[in-house]
């Protein structure tokens, strides 16, 4: 996923295939509550990236990791 100028997140390639979003405003793997954002399929983490940087997306985040989607 590319990044674009105004991201605060990106998604990153781990070296076995696993994927990790960044945050470029902390300069370290983003966190969701406890949870760090590491060790992602790819689809996981372009679906996470994509809402975290949505300022409308908030809430949808619980409930999709709560139906097993994340």
């Amino acid at each position: 996923m590319p990044v674009q100028d105004n991201s605060r997140f990106e998604c990153v390639e781990e070296p076995f295939g696993n994927w990790m979003i960044w945050d470029n405003a902390r300069d370290q793997p983003a966190e969701l509550g406890a949870l760090a954002l590491i060790g992602l399929s790819y689809g996981s983490a372009t679906t996470l990236c994509l809402r975290l940087n949505d300022p409308d997306a908030g809430p949808e985040l619980g409930a999709e990791r709560n139906r097993g989607r994340l």
